[in-house]
């Protein structure tokens, strides 16, 4: 019989973890574990989370994302689990959704190695969109193309076959991590689901995206616009790295030029109309130290 671990990485939000945990605690499949990786919270969060003694709990430096992912990747598969289930603090899973997704691709003859639980805004009627084909050719392209969304599903379809996922809900075969390997923490934020995905894809298992699992996303969606946060030097970072990565020069200089220039125009237009042109020099500088980095990150494969 296989066995079941969920993963949650968790910072600063105790709220969104404590809502996410008990949807855990009662999923219609149980768990074998639940295994929190607490990157260095500092509301409270690490009290609670001592007091609870049905989770196994590791309390970390916070290295971002891509170092709680792969620590808690590592600390479920030592355990021997089956099935390792990774999600960040702010989703909530419906009570069924484990079992939705193992009944569905018993349904298949478990022909899936990764399954993806479709996501759902609390509060929009936006669907969200898996990328269903990679893209490392064309630079005016996002890098996973050819989306698939709910709404394409038929009838009686109950998982449709994609290549991209976000680290918020794939549930891995232990026998993608032993050929895989591990998250690459180096990332911190951004990116670190996108080469995941690839590498998953490089070495031919099969991902699905489950209908009816569904998690249901805790905060609200993303205005769209710029975003000139500490978080745009890893946006800029990574990208060139997965595009060098699974591309080639011609992708990475071509991608990088195209998207930075439309950036720092959107970024002067937004300084302008907030009166913050003052900024600007400095997010232009963020840009290119970001553009920089991206092109001298050595890669180890």
């Amino acid at each position: 019989m296989n066995t079941y671990a969920a993963v949650v990485v968790t910072f600063n939000r105790l709220a969104l973890l404590q809502k996410c945990i008990d949807s855990l605690r009662n999923q219609t499949k149980p768990l074998d574990a639940i295994i929190v990786i607490n990157n260095s919270s500092t509301d409270g969060t690490q009290q609670w989370l001592d007091t609870q003694a049905d989770l196994i709990v590791f309390h970390q430096e916070n290295g971002g994302g891509a170092a709680g992912f792969y620590r808690g990747m590592k600390e479920a598969y030592v355990r021997n689990y089956d099935w390792i289930w990774m999600m960040d603090d702010d989703v909530d899973p419906l009570l069924n959704c484990l079992e939705e997704m193992i009944s569905s691709n018993a349904y298949y003859q478990n022909q899936f190695d990764v399954l993806q639980p479709d996501r759902k805004f609390f509060n929009s009627e936006s669907e969200w969109q898996y990328g269903s084909k990679f893209n490392f050719r064309n630079p005016f392209m996002p890098e996973a193309t050819t989306p698939v969304k709910s709404s394409d599903f038929q009838d009686k379809e109950k998982i449709k076959t994609i290549v991209s996922f976000p680290f918020e809900g794939p549930m891995f075969s232990r026998k993608v991590i032993e050929k895989v390997g591990w998250v690459d923490k180096r990332y911190f934020i951004f990116y670190d689901d996108t080469d995941y995905s690839a590498r998953v894809f490089n070495a031919g298992f099969k991902v699905g995206l489950v209908r009816d699992a569904i998690m249901t996303k805790m905060i609200n969606p993303p205005v769209n616009g710029i975003s000139v946060d500490w978080k745009l030097y890893y946006r800029i970072r990574n990208q060139i790295i997965i595009d060098r990565k699974f591309g080639n020069p011609y992708i990475a200089v071509s991608r990088a030029a195209y998207t930075n220039i439309h950036r720092v125009l959107a970024i002067g237009k937004l300084s302008l109309r907030k009166k913050t042109f003052s900024a600007f020099p400095e997010h232009v500088s963020t840009v290119a130290r970001a553009m920089r980095d991206g092109f001298t990150f050595k890669l180890v494969e």
